[in-house]
């Protein structure tokens, strides 16, 4: 038997810098600066930065990226 994996949500991760990012409750938190192996790095426009793990992104629609947690939790991952 064969075991499938969904495809994740984003194939090229540099198709997603500069792009925006939006929490799991639609709410706009920044654009991607960057990104390395394991995270994406978000700067928003109340000049915060956040780091955050690649495995909370679940969609890409070519415009914006979307997270799996609401703004609520995104906090955690502030790094200015």
């Amino acid at each position: 038997m064969q075991t499938t994996y969904p495809e994740p949500a984003v194939l090229n991760w540099d198709s997603v810098i500069h792009k925006g990012l939006r929490t799991k409750d639609g709410k706009p938190l920044g654009y991607i600066a960057d990104e390395d192996e394991e995270s994406i790095y978000v700067l928003s426009s109340q000049f915060k930065e956040y780091r955050i793990p690649k495995l909370h992104v679940i969609e890409f629609d070519g415009s914006t990226v979307r997270l799996d947690m609401p703004f609520a939790r995104v906090g955690r991952y502030k790094i200015l």
